[in-house]
């Protein structure tokens, strides 16, 4: 049960940090943002979500 419940937390955490990285975007000048930081969060959040899934399953 831990396992699962680290993966719930590493998705709250990157869902926090994601909307950090959104608030701090400036949408006057789109150019000057740096996008890696939300991007690699939807990949976390995306992979996390497979991992809680998978480990459903295995139960």
């Amino acid at each position: 049960m831990k396992r699962i419940n680290a993966a719930y937390l590493i998705l709250i955490v990157s869902f926090l940090l994601m909307i950090i990285n959104i608030i701090n975007l400036d949408f006057n000048d789109l150019s000057k943002n740096n996008y890696s930081g939300i991007v690699s969060n939807i990949l976390l959040i995306a992979s996390m979500i497979f991992t809680i899934r998978d480990l459903k399953k295995i139960k």
